[in-house]
């Protein structure tokens, strides 16, 4: 027994003993989590950058990251800015969140619920400092609701939908309403003025980047970019003019211009890359760039953008509103310099960057997390995780926007379908650069040569991260408001064929499963314009003007769809009192008169009785079919048929 026991308790001794030296290793070199930079481009198009084939808007900086990277051709988001950014920040679909129906403008009380745990929360959690740069667009109607109250340590930027360019001025369409909207924290920034926005943040990520390559604390970067949204409706496109003048081959002005404006947009990436490697911060860095929904060709707000030669624009159901640019490029990638045909929603950002980070989200006090973590498909390309696509459910507006299996579902549309078409083709006249100078244009640039890109690379994936139609598939047109239209969106990538005739079982699946999403959606939490928000009353600047979060939520929860402000009394105070008091005194002495002529009326009853009745005689107060088993499980039964249980997770895949 003892020659037995002693190599056992020397294994055991040794066994401790790596384990206490390798805790104490680990005590003294933690790994490093892993900087991550988001940025975010407004309202661009998918055939507004290189890599998806076209030579008309120079983006080299954005397409280099995009071919040493991944490049995600099959991202997807809701619609439009604010269910798309809702869930980017929450990992959740808009649906489940409230954030389903349009966008919020500036003077309407309402935001992403305050009850929602969003992306820097998790990660300051994680011992992470947050920072947010530009767009904010999820509500600020109270001081609750700030990027800074939301779990970021700072926010350079605006809080609605756009501003100009160089004023920061924001006009809404909703109303007569204008003011400045630029912020640094919970403070006004009047420093930003006059120079040009997409320069101002760059700025601002260069000094963030800076200072946390002297500290060595992991960073949240959200840059979320004005460009290349619309500014105000008085001068929507704006860009330097001698950058402008660079693109003269474009005979369209305002494409001219917005090319411009994708060209700042570029630079400023290129300078992030720039300032990450010069702070030693890019071996351990992930960059994501992608596109909150798509651009907006025609229409209120339109920029040009182009999603040729997807059908549709922002804010609708067809694929250029939500097949978005997108990419992710890092050093911890380990199968890089491809395309990805993976399915990816915008709410798997917040899961798979979580993971990439060490942070285990878990089941939270708050709401589950609806997207999927794609880290290890990302980082090794291993596979599709992700079979269904939820883009939006719009009750109000009236239409679906669904994926599942390769099969995309669109029943109504928005605006009687005047986004419906096929839009954003480059203009023939044009004589754009050739694929020469566009090659030259990448390979030019630092990223393109420290990942070791070469020109017959760039071309094998830029091929296969271009979307062609053609002619080879058979048009058979669908109007959704008509009748669901389904699409083989993997063959028929620009929804020219409706195919829901040849698979109906595949319909009625699709309806079916669209049911359990429609029953557990959360009620838009949309409010209507408020007179109060005026910024005339701040100063001149777009300030949040209500002191209570609740008031509104309040309202939304009592089903008032008009937003009244409380009744408020016609009579003076002193007045009121001489008229309350004399109701309440005649008030408390009715009900005093009725309890005891009720009394004494049951005293009457029962001194008039004469014969106590047999307990055993006297009918039960419970009715026969429900006081027996089978009856009170027919009443159980009826109750939970009013109880709807449906799995996240079932949902999601």
């Amino acid at each position: 027994m003892t020659h037995l026991t002693t190599p056992l308790l020397v294994c055991i001794i040794v066994a401790v003993g790596y384990r206490t030296l390798a805790v104490a290793a680990y005590g003294q070199n933690p790994p490093k989590r892993p900087h991550i930079v988001l940025i975010t481009a407004d309202d661009m198009g998918w055939n507004d950058v290189g890599f998806h084939g076209s030579n008309q808007i120079a983006t080299p900086h954005i397409d280099a990251l995009a071919y040493d990277g991944v490049i995600l051709n099959r991202h997807y988001s809701a619609p439009m800015c604010t269910p798309s950014r809702a869930a980017l920040m929450t990992g959740r679909h808009p649906i489940n969140v409230g954030m389903q129906h349009y966008v919020i403008d500036s003077d309407e009380p309402w935001g992403l619920g305050l009850d929602q745990r969003i992306m820097p929360q998790y990660f300051r959690a994680a011992g992470y400092r947050t920072h947010m740069i530009g767009k904010w667009h999820l509500g600020f109607f109270t001081e609750h609701y700030i990027p800074t109250n939301r779990g970021f340590d700072t926010h350079i930027g605006y809080l609605g939908p756009y501003v100009d360019y160089w004023s920061y001025v924001s006009k809404m369409n909703s109303g007569t309403f204008e003011g400045y909207d630029m912020r640094q924290n919970q403070f006004v920034n009047y420093a930003a003025n006059g120079t040009y926005a997409t320069d101002y943040f760059t700025s601002a990520a260069r000094d963030i980047i800076a200072q946390h390559g002297k500290s060595g604390q992991p960073m949240l970067l959200v840059m979320n970019h004005l460009a290349p949204h619309a500014g105000n409706d008085d001068d929507p496109l704006q860009a330097p003019q001698e950058t402008i003048d660079r693109f003269a081959y474009i005979g369209n002005r305002d494409r001219r211009t917005y090319a411009a404006m994708m060209s700042k947009l570029d630079d400023s990436v290129g300078a992030v890359y720039e300032s990450l490697r010069a702070n030693g911060m890019l071996d351990n860095s992930i960059i994501v760039f992608l596109s909150d929904n798509g651009g907006v060709t025609r229409g209120m707000h339109s920029n040009t953008g182009s999603n040729y030669p997807f059908r549709g624009q922002k804010h609708s159901p067809w694929e250029g509103a939500v097949r978005t640019a997108a990419l992710i490029w890092s050093p911890l990638l380990k199968d890089t310099q491809r395309v990805s045909n993976q399915w990816f929603h915008i709410s798997d950002w917040l899961p798979t960057l979580a993971s990439a980070a060490g942070i285990a989200l878990g089941n939270s006090s708050f709401s589950d997390i609806d997207g999927i973590d794609q880290w290890e498909a990302l980082a090794y390309g291993t596979g599709n995780p992700r079979q269904r696509l939820m883009n939006n459910l719009d009750e109000i507006f009236g239409y679906t926007s669904y994926m599942e299996n390769g099969f995309k579902y669109i029943n109504g549309t928005t605006l009687n379908g005047v986004n419906d078409a096929w839009y954003g083709e480059t203009d023939p006249l044009d004589q754009l650069p050739d694929d020469e100078q566009y090659l030259s244009s990448v390979m030019a640039t630092r990223i393109a040569r420290a990942g070791r890109l070469d020109e017959k690379l760039i071309s094998y994936l830029r091929r296969h991260a271009t979307v062609n139609c053609g002619n080879s598939i058979a048009t058979k047109p669908c109007n959704p408001l008509v009748k669901p239209c389904l699409f083989d969106i993997i063959n028929d990538p620009c929804e020219m064929h409706d195919i829901s005739d040849e698979y109906p079982k595949r319909l009625r699946g699709i309806r079916n499963r669209l049911e359990l999403y429609r029953l557990r959606a959360a009620k838009p939490r949309n409010r209507p314009h408020d007179p109060e928000a005026d910024p005339s009353k701040f100063g001149g600047v777009w300030n949040w003007w209500r002191t209570d979060p609740t008031k509104a939520a309040s309202l939304q929860d009592e089903g008032d769809d008009s937003a009244l402000p409380p009744p408020t009394h016609s009579l003076a105070k002193d007045t009121q009192l001489f008229v309350i008091i004399p109701i309440v005194v005649v008030g408390i002495i009715f009900v005093i008169g009725t309890l005891l002529y009720l009394s004494n009326k049951n005293i009457i009853k029962l001194c008039r009785r004469t014969k106590k009745q047999d307990s055993a005689t006297t009918p039960s107060e419970i009715p026969t079919d429900a006081s027996s088993p089978d009856g009170k499980a027919a009443a159980d039964a009826a109750f939970s048929l009013k109880i709807y249980v449906i799995s996240d997770r079932d949902m999601d895949r």
